[in-house]
């Protein structure tokens, strides 16, 4: 009975050990798993490398791990390296981020074709992933293949309307076609996302050289359309007006936009746009909400003043905000 009790003590003591050692191996793993994201989020490259491949020394194969490792290679520009790992991870496991990594890894080293069909790949499993046609977009960008960028950034648009990035890249690839009417909506809606000043800078430079420029003769039609109907409606809103001051000459140019746009319907041959951004647009232009919204736009042109001006109609930004929340938006 003494040998019994002996035994059972000496097994029940190896249990708690082990189990011990387990959590205390897991916490370990978990914390260097932590650290690494950290170092790579603050471009320490070299340094999250390091723990991953801690951790895979614990845990060999561990896929979030080598997951990890083969983003951070590619934020080093070692993308032959990472796309090794993406391609074992793919053999055994296909989720969308790893078919969105490993086009990333092509993308970057400037493989944009096979870059271009990975994500396919990816979006053929998974319709609806907005990160997979947000990257293609980027893609076909740099490849200059600019109305399949913008069909990409609005199919991740549809994906995620809150995505804010979709909706700027959305809106320079129809700038780079001419079809400054797109655009213009792209990147007012993009303008709506609240971020600093600094990151929406250069799309409000944008928007501003569409409502000063002239109709490119020898555009193709549906870009000479939008850029005539553009430059009619600025025109007609501040004839005969002096002495406005630069935001509410504004207001005035984008009210006058926004409904002439409204009122060509789908004439551009786009229902997504006419109906997504054409309707919901020359709604905000006949609320009472769009000295609010100009203010909002035209931020980083004149920060302080137009901060200042927000401010003190907290009420009137809040119902604004109330009012967006409350307009629904069709997407076909």
């Amino acid at each position: 009975m003494k040998t019994c009790r002996s035994l059972l003590f000496t097994l029940t003591l190896s249990i708690c050990v082990n189990t011990l050692f387990a959590q205390t191996q897991a916490s370990h793993t978990d914390s260097l798993m932590r650290s690494g994201i950290a170092l790579t989020d603050a471009g320490k490259f070299t340094e999250a490398i390091a723990k991953y491949d801690e951790v895979l020394r614990a845990m060999p194969g561990a896929k979030p791990v080598l997951y990890e490792k083969a983003t951070t290679l590619t934020a080093m520009g070692k993308y032959d390296d990472a796309i090794a790992i993406f391609e074992k991870l793919l053999a055994d496991t296909k989720t969308p981020n790893i078919y969105a990594g490993i086009g990333d890894a092509y993308d970057m080293k400037g493989d944009y074709q096979t870059a271009s069909n990975y994500y396919l790949k990816g979006i053929a499993q998974w319709p609806k992933d907005r990160n997979l046609w947000f990257n293609l977009s980027v893609c076909y960008t740099r490849q200059k293949k600019y109305p399949q960028a913008q069909g990409a950034a609005a199919e991740a648009i549809k994906a995620d309307p809150r995505h804010f990035t979709s909706y700027r890249n959305y809106a320079i690839a129809a700038y780079l076609q001419g079809r400054n009417a797109e655009a213009l909506l792209g990147l007012s809606n993009y303008l709506v996302f609240p971020m600093p000043p600094n990151q929406s800078a250069g799309a409000r430079q944008i928007l501003r050289q569409i409502l000063r420029a002239s109709p490119k003769p020898d555009a193709e039609p549906i870009a000479k359309l939008q850029q005539e109907t553009i430059a009619n409606a600025v025109g007609a809103a501040t004839v005969g007006k002096e002495n406005l001051k630069p935001i509410d000459s504004l207001n005035l140019q984008l009210t006058a936009v926004y409904k002439a746009i409204k009122a060509q319907e789908d004439q551009y041959g786009s229902p997504f746009f006419s109906k997504y951004f054409g309707n919901y647009f020359g709604d905000i232009a006949t609320s009472n909400y769009m000295d609010v919204f100009t203010h909002v736009v035209a931020i980083s042109l004149s920060p302080q003043e137009n901060l200042a001006w927000l401010k003190g109609r907290l009420d009137d930004v809040k119902s604004f905000n109330q009012w967006l929340a409350s307009q629904k938006r069709v997407m076909e």
